[in-house]
């Protein structure tokens, strides 16, 4: 009786065992590091991926440095889920998307509309929603083929363009596809996108020769910012127009801010604020029907070079210099702001401040806000903290000046 019922205990287990039915080995794998969307002339989509060649990326420039680290194929169908299983059926390796870092989806993508790509990441389980997407104002393809001398993989160069260099670069508007997903879902809220851009001749950077010179003949660079209008692009705004953003929805953690002395427009004047801490508010007022938002900032940090005539170490000096680095952060602000409300697209979180701020009016509001939010009317109120100002207490100008 007992050996009857150790065998049924043994049977029992050994069926509640999932084992590694759903395995597959590393070799048969194609591993994605980066994608791209594109549309064709007859407006079917273009699925490319950058695929790692594992044994070419080890060890820097590829096996005996005679093959690329990655290589990448494409593929076209009416849906993208087509092309993804015209993908699966011409590579030998089952592809494996979980470690897909960054997408890249043309202009004329965009302008058709993005809820479908949403939609497909959305309902995909190896799909990742901190994947980082980036527009191309051209055929998004190119830019996976572009080799990077620093970076084995290209597309962890581009993805380290954006997350390694938050604390040094967070001017750069990012965003991510749950960021995008969220933006979109909201009906007030308008969608961002870095631009990314090839600086040069791409065509001479896809082989591996172009890694055994020093000069890039072709470069990738962050550029400028797509906006939405719901799911689809609504136009551009320039680098140093996009500045404000990261200040206005409080995700600035550090960045430079250049400044003239005295407020004198002087380029031989410029110096340099590095910010290390900030934070801001956003108060949103209704009066007289007319809609007004504050904007609080406060900004602590060092002073890191200036060519301005004073000495540090009064405070007083030091005190002299904070009207301009505020007045720079304005400007950023408010530039940002104008930028934004030319196009009628809420990117700055205004809408959601109202929403909390005055519930009951907000029903009426939201049915039109695109027209409300180009009448705000805007105020920015900065406070600057300089912290230290560095190793030495006058400028070197003045120190050399005395040696005279």
């Amino acid at each position: 009786m007992r050996r009857s019922l150790f065998l049924a205990s043994v049977i029992i287990v050994v069926c509640l065992q999932t084992g590694c039915w759903s395995r597959v080995e590393l070799n048969r794998l194609g591993i994605i590091s980066a994608s791209s969307l594109d549309l064709s002339e007859d407006n079917q989509w273009v699925v490319s991926f950058q695929i790692i060649i594992a044994n070419s990326s080890q060890g820097g420039s590829g096996k005996n440095g005679s093959h690329s680290p990655v290589t990448v194929v494409s593929m076209k169908g009416s849906t993208i889920l087509e092309a993804l299983q015209k993908c699966d059926l011409e590579t030998p390796r089952h592809l494996f998307y979980s470690h897909n870092r960054v997408l890249i989806i043309s202009k004329r993508v965009a302008e058709r509309g993005i809820n479908l790509l949403m939609d497909y990441y959305l309902r995909n389980n190896q799909a990742r929603e901190n994947v980082n997407i980036l527009i191309t104002d051209g055929e998004a393809k190119p830019y996976l083929q572009v080799l990077t001398p620093l970076e084995t993989i290209p597309g962890n160069a581009i993805s380290n363009m954006l997350n390694d260099r938050l604390d040094d670069q967070p001017k750069m508007t990012l965003s991510k596809i749950y960021q995008v997903m969220l933006a979109l879902a909201n009906p007030t809220a308008s969608a961002t996108m870095r631009e990314l851009k090839l600086i040069g001749d791409g065509s001479k950077q896809q082989s591996l020769e172009a890694l055994q010179t020093t000069k890039n003949e072709g470069k990738l660079k962050l550029d400028r910012v797509a906006v939405f209008k719901g799911d689809k692009f609504k136009g551009w705004i320039s680098r140093v127009d996009s500045l404000g953003i990261p200040w206005i929805t409080n995700v600035l953690r550090s960045t430079d801010i250049p400044f003239y002395c005295n407020g004198e427009a002087r380029k031989d004047q410029l110096s340099g604020f590095y910010v290390e801490k900030t934070h801001s508010q956003l108060k949103p007022r209704i009066k007289d029907g007319r809609l007004y938002m504050s904007i609080h900032i406060k900004v602590k940090g060092n002073l890191k070079e200036t060519a301005c005539r004073l000495e540090l170490k009064k405070s007083k000096a030091l005190n002299h210099l904070k009207k301009p680095i505020e007045d720079a952060i304005k400007e950023n602000v408010n530039h940002t702001f104008l930028k934004l409300r030319e196009l009628k697209a809420d990117a700055l979180g205004f809408g959601d401040a109202f929403h909390k701020a005055y519930p009951k009016e907000w029903k009426k509001l939201s049915k039109n806000w695109e027209q409300q939010f180009a009448n705000i009317t805007m105020d920015v109120t900065v406070a600057v903290k300089i912290r230290r100002a560095g190793m030495i207490n006058d400028t070197f100008n003045m120190l050399s000046e005395n040696k005279d």
